[in-house]
């Protein structure tokens, strides 16, 4: 599809979440990227759980399943919205803050919001090799990572 057909684009996301699921709408939206991976972390406490995870290379990490909030990307996107970094161990802003170099190397997270205005968690695309999301894209994730709040628990 083109970038000119987003509302199809759109309407394929809501589609592929009522008919196959989350899993299978967070692999449509990792195709779209050059992320390894795909998921939506579910803030619980003081901690973030990896509620559903797409691995574009098919592999269980036990590091995925839950990390510490002030540990974390998710807690800038939660704080800020939205939060993007393309090469965390050349990242200036993040100078002091490396928790997780060596594994996660670039990180895209937008926070989840319920209709209550409570934050769910966060939308994340991530990494362990340096990647840059463009604005298109993240514009269009903008409209259909609300999508997903209608499908989780």
């Amino acid at each position: 599809m083109s970038e000119f057909d987003l509302p199809a684009q759109a309407a394929a996301v809501r589609s592929a979440l009522g008919a196959h699921g989350i899993r299978h709408a967070l692999a449509m939206l990792n195709d779209r990227t050059q992320y390894r991976y795909t998921a939506i972390y579910k803030l619980s406490g003081d901690s973030l759980k990896a509620e559903h995870v797409f691995d574009r290379a098919s592999e269980y990490r036990t590091w995925l399943k839950a990390v510490p909030l002030q540990k974390s990307f998710c807690q800038h996107a939660i704080e800020q919205g939205e939060f993007a970094t393309s090469h965390v161990s050349k990242d200036r802003s993040l100078v002091s803050y490396r928790p997780f170099v060596g594994l996660v190397e670039s990180y895209y997270g937008r926070l989840l919001t319920r209709a209550s205005g409570a934050p769910y968690g966060t939308f994340i695309h991530f990494d362990l090799e340096p990647r840059v999301i463009d604005a298109a894209e993240v514009s269009f994730l903008q409209q259909v990572t609300p999508m997903f709040l209608d499908y989780l628990d």
